[in-house]
């Protein structure tokens, strides 16, 4: 008889061990779930032809949140901005940087009144629209940002509606930068692409 009591008891144990490390287990993985998205990697789907090629209608990716906070927000990145007025999600190149002046003149960008060559638009992509890198992207005035602003363009300047035609983000409305696409094709976007 004591026999078998032990052996309930051991199984009646061994049970509620494994259901506290399964209970562990899914506590973890919760945490994870919630805490990734927050501190690390947020889930980003491209919507509309702004960015074009670099990153089509439709692409998901990840975006890292992590990045900026550590290595800071440098010209040419690719970032995930939520636009204050909208509260839509963005994904767009940083073109200018907290106290720069940025213009366009004939198709060339301009900071500080030094021309700065954009390496990662695409000649093939800009001669499919007709246009030729002095008309891609349209002249525009002076614009001296502040503090804490940035300026923000897409990549199909003839397509997109960015700080060009709003104004500039706020550091806070910038919520990751790089793009790591999954789907439909994988691809990581950084700031030379």
């Amino acid at each position: 008889m004591d026999e078998q009591r032990l052996a309930k008891k051991t199984k009646r144990e061994s049970f509620l061990l494994e259901t506290v490390d399964l209970l562990r287990i899914v506590i973890i993985i919760v945490v994870l779930v919630y805490l990734i998205p927050i501190f690390v990697v947020r889930p980003e789907t491209v919507s509309g032809r702004s960015m074009l090629p670099t990153l089509e209608d439709g692409d998901r990716g990840l975006t890292n949140i992590f990045s900026p906070l550590i290595f800071g927000i440098h010209r040419f990145d690719v970032v995930a901005v939520v636009e204050p007025e909208s509260g839509d999600q963005w994904v767009k190149r940083v073109i200018g940087l907290p106290g720069e002046t940025v213009a366009y003149r004939s198709g060339v960008l301009y900071i500080n009144g030094q021309a700065v060559e954009e390496s990662f638009l695409n000649d093939e992509y800009i001669n499919g629209t007709g246009r030729t890198r002095s008309n891609f992207t349209n002249d525009m005035a002076e614009v001296t940002l502040g503090d804490n602003e940035y300026f923000l363009v897409g990549d199909n300047r003839p397509d997109s509606y960015d700080s060009r035609a709003r104004g500039p983000f706020q550091r806070s409305d910038i919520i990751g930068k790089h793009f790591y696409a999954f789907y439909p094709n994988f691809r990581i976007v950084t700031n030379d692409d």
